[in-house]
């Protein structure tokens, strides 16, 4: 099985009906992120309830449904100031996902292009690179 750090503009476009729902039901893979990204997710499910017309509890039961293994701070903590060296020119607020990449020894799936700024590059996927 295959660990991937997922970001939160992913478990968005799964909720949108994006193609990024059936690959977070691939048994090839486990899914981990952070509790800093589902509550970034979680922020935005109004605004996914509005542009989808889908009730505001059947999105929370959705997220619920997602084969995730979420992670508290702790568990990466000492890969934070690691990834804010990383980050510090790019954008601050990827800081915990990229400290549980580096924990995790992994890939990491986002479509944030910030990513792709990392030098040297981290094992960036994007939705398109599981088809």
């Amino acid at each position: 099985m295959i660990r991937v750090v997922v970001d939160a503009n992913v478990l968005i476009s799964a909720l949108l009906n994006g193609s990024a729902k059936f690959v977070l039901f691939d048994s090839k893979f486990e899914f981990v992120t952070t509790e800093f990204t589902l509550r970034e997710v979680y922020h935005f499910l109004p605004f996914i309830s509005a542009r989808s017309s889908v009730p505001l509890n059947e999105l929370e039961a959705a997220i619920r449904l997602f084969p995730l293994v979420v992670y508290p701070r702790q568990h990466y903590r000492h890969m934070l100031s690691r990834a804010r060296k990383v980050l510090r020119n790019i954008d601050l607020n990827d800081v915990d996902l990229l400290a549980l990449y580096f924990t995790e020894s992994t890939y990491l799936w986002s479509e944030d292009k910030d990513f792709e700024e990392i030098r040297p590059p981290i094992r960036l996927l994007k939705t398109k690179d599981f088809f």
